[in-house]
């Protein structure tokens, strides 16, 4: 006779019982999704050239009330549709007095970073039951590709609230259809507006590939799907019909802007989904294996690895290839993850939980003695080696700064020491882990890299020797970042000098090989910097004599 024991005698990990009840356990997972979600949303320039297009754009609907079709300084056409600029436009409106507005548009972001959270429970526990939303909830934030992109100005941060509307609208189908097809509706209206057409295929591939189980092919689910494209089309069509009309070039420049892949996007994909979706990865694959008889009848099965397929297929037509892309596929890896948690062995919890230790206590460790030998300037060596790659910033003992940091650190020190280790608790340790490493990162080094990546100061210089009749600009030798951080900083949009229009000034931006063009020596300088004084690269304004 086969007895079921629920101890270490049968190998598995079971979870002690808790000291903590249901609601103690929720209000310490909003206080570190919270923390988890806010840090590092403001404070810092725009870092990477995407982020620059975005706030660009934002500032065009601030300024000009380019709604309909905002572009960017760099741009003569949209790339996205608006939804994320809108609503970046917004919160820099309602925080303009408190709020820089690249700090007010990445605020923006906790609305759909929260939005996600609560999909993400809800839709586990409509697939696994009560007590997994919050487990999935956990894997989604230790997730280790997630923390920075959630936190940057892009639009595949709205776009991922819609790919989880879209898998809770599925998993929601059998038992609340038509509240379902209203959810799905919205989802498709959120992922288009955000993202564009392409990212909307995984969507329509996961509704094609349900039909392959029988359990969803009936006029049930038919009548679903027609009721959330026709929510769909009601939301996005009066967009599209605005654009028709206000600017019929740039409507069909938009249509007409597909990327052909040229076979490397798969490989990349899944090559840095390896560590982008860790630790859910190694979960997903286990509960996969583990329930392999029983996939297709299984919904909490089928549906998050059909969805999950149909995301990399449409990632591998995508020619713009970005990591950031790879989030759609934390949300079913997380959902079925959270199912396999208490599954694990206990050799294989273990060694989950003191992998994440080490990982997460080795960079602290990196964050904290840089930090000390910046503020002490011992060992002289990193000192030297920080201070000449931050730009020769002159860093200063931030005391609120200092004293989250320690806390943290402290707090994530009192847990793995105290705390007792169950499967559940390894996966608490790792969401807790890696938002210490992102709260002391954000906290401590964070000013270092601001100070040499940001174009603040040299284009906040640049403007106050524009004139107040210089509206017109041109710019020379300028990349797409530097085009959008000008119009940001400045308020101008800089016009390429190769253009047939009549400007009387000129912005160079030249390095240490190149020369002043020809055309313009016998123009006036008024002013030239850098950004850091060892950059290469510098700026010269000109005007004509």
């Amino acid at each position: 006779m086969k007895f079921e024991l629920n101890h270490d005698w049968q190998g598995n990990m079971s979870s002690p019982r808790s000291t903590l009840g249901e609601k103690t356990k929720i209000h310490l997972f909003l206080i570190l999704a919270v923390i988890w979600i806010f840090t590092g949303l403001v404070g810092n320039s725009p870092w990477i050239p995407e982020e620059s297009e975005n706030v660009s754009m934002v500032m065009d609907i601030v300024s000009n009330n380019s709604i309909i079709a905002p572009l960017a300084a760099s741009q003569d056409s949209i790339n996205n549709p608006p939804l994320y600029p809108f609503v970046g436009a917004t919160f820099v409106k309602i925080f303009s007095s408190i709020l820089a507005p690249h700090d007010a548009i990445r605020l923006s972001n906790f609305i759909w970073i929260s939005l996600t959270l609560v999909s993400i429970g809800l839709m586990t526990r409509e697939l696994w039951g009560a007590g997994f939303g919050r487990q999935a909830g956990l894997i989604f934030i230790a997730s280790i590709g997630l923390i920075f992109n959630v936190h940057t100005i892009r639009p595949e941060v709205a776009a991922l609230l819609g790919f989880a509307l879209a898998l809770y609208g599925f998993a929601l189908y059998q038992r609340r259809p038509f509240r379902a097809s209203l959810l799905l509706g919205f989802a498709i209206s959120i992922i288009f507006l955000s993202n564009g057409i392409l990212s909307l295929l995984s969507i329509f591939i996961t509704a094609l590939s349900l039909l392959l189980i029988k359990q969803w092919r009936n006029k049930r689910y038919y009548l679903f799907c027609l009721i959330s494209s026709i929510v769909a089309l009601i939301i996005i069509s009066p967009w599209i019909y605005l654009l028709y009309n206000s600017n019929p070039e740039i409507f069909f420049s938009w249509l007409s802007k597909v990327n052909t892949p040229n076979g490397e996007e798969f490989y990349f994909y899944i090559k840095n989904m390896l560590w982008f979706t860790w630790p859910s990865l190694p979960l997903f694959a286990f509960v996969l294996i583990k329930n392999f008889e029983n996939i297709f009848q299984l919904k909490k099965i089928h549906l998050p690895l059909f969805f999950s397929i149909s995301i990399l297929f449409t990632l591998s037509l995508n020619a713009n290839i970005d990591q950031i892309n790879l989030m759609p596929l934390l949300l079913p890896f997380s959902v079925v993850a959270a199912g396999g948690v208490d599954l694990l062995r206990r050799s294989s919890a273990n060694a989950l939980n003191w992998f994440g230790i080490l990982i997460f206590g080795f960079f602290s460790f990196i964050i904290w003695f840089f930090w000390f030998a910046i503020m002490t300037g011992f060992p002289q060596i990193i000192y030297d080696r920080i201070y000449f790659l931050s730009g020769n910033y002159e860093a200063k003992f931030e005391f609120l700064s200092f004293i989250f940091a320690l806390l943290i650190s402290g707090l994530w020190l009192y847990i793995i020491f105290t705390q007792k280790i169950s499967n559940r608790s390894a996966i608490s340790n790792w969401a807790i882990g890696i938002t210490m490493v992102w709260v002391t990162f954000v906290m401590l080094v964070s000013p270092f890299i601001d100070n040499r990546k940001s174009y603040a100061p040299v284009f906040k210089d640049i403007r106050q020797h524009l004139s107040r009749s210089s509206s017109c600009l041109y710019i020379y030798n300028f990349s797409p970042n530097e085009t959008n951080l000008l119009h940001y900083y400045s308020g101008i949009k800089g016009v390429d000098s190769n253009k047939d229009i009549q400007c009387r000034m000129i912005l160079l931006s030249l390095n240490n090989e190149s020369k002043m063009p020809s055309e313009y020596q016998s123009w006036e300088q008024i002013w030239s910097g850098k950004r850091i004084e060892r950059d290469k690269t510098y700026y010269i304004l000109l005007t004509k004599k």
